[in-house]
């Protein structure tokens, strides 16, 4: 049976409330859930190919980036105002001591195979109010990767969409261009 509830009529979590709910227990420990504007969002089951994208993209990322000023994080966590989302893949910066939860990335990457939907149309805002320089989305159905650059307010300014063939320019935090061919063969697409 469905509730039918206008999500004004939702009680939204707020960051503190979210963190003592996962520190009390309230949540299973292997639930997959992020909270995104204070709700709580069940996440994407992982397939093969998303890892293998995933392991690729992070080995692409820990060899191009200046270690000592950027640290790569692999689905942690980023505190943004009153949502956590956690991204496949970021780039932050490093800081000593190590942040738990950083309130931004210079890069986000999220690789989608089923969550299409929130990673275009949710996320992208909340990244760019975090001032995300970068939002990437691997689209492994669709064969491509969407860019956002540009972080203005909650939208980003320059979205591009680069298909098979194709290579994305790289980030801003000295990687090399990266071909979408590279990505895809390493999810077996």
């Amino acid at each position: 049976m469905a509730i039918d509830v206008h999500l004004g009529a939702l009680h939204r979590l707020s960051i503190e409330e979210y963190h003592q709910l996962v520190r009390s227990g309230g949540l299973d420990e292997d639930a997959r859930i992020e909270l995104l504007d204070g709700l709580l969002c069940d996440m994407s089951p992982k397939s093969p190919q998303h890892e293998h994208a995933i392991v690729f993209l992070a080995d692409w990322l820990r060899e191009g980036v200046d270690r000592r000023a950027y640290d790569v994080r692999v689905a942690a966590p980023l505190t943004i105002g009153d949502s956590e989302p956690e991204p496949d893949l970021a780039v932050v910066v490093a800081s000593s001591p190590r942040d738990a939860h950083p309130a931004s990335a210079l890069l986000v990457i999220e690789v989608s195979h089923t969550s299409m939907r929130r990673d275009l149309l949710e996320k992208p805002a909340l990244y760019a109010r975090a001032e995300v320089q970068e939002y990437w989305v691997i689209d492994l159905d669709g064969c491509r990767a969407i860019r956002h650059a540009g972080a203005s307010e909650d939208a980003y300014r320059i979205v591009t969409t680069y298909e098979r063939g194709a290579t994305i320019p790289g980030a801003g935090v000295g990687l090399p261009a990266l071909p979408v061919d590279d990505v895809l063969a390493a999810a077996g697409r």
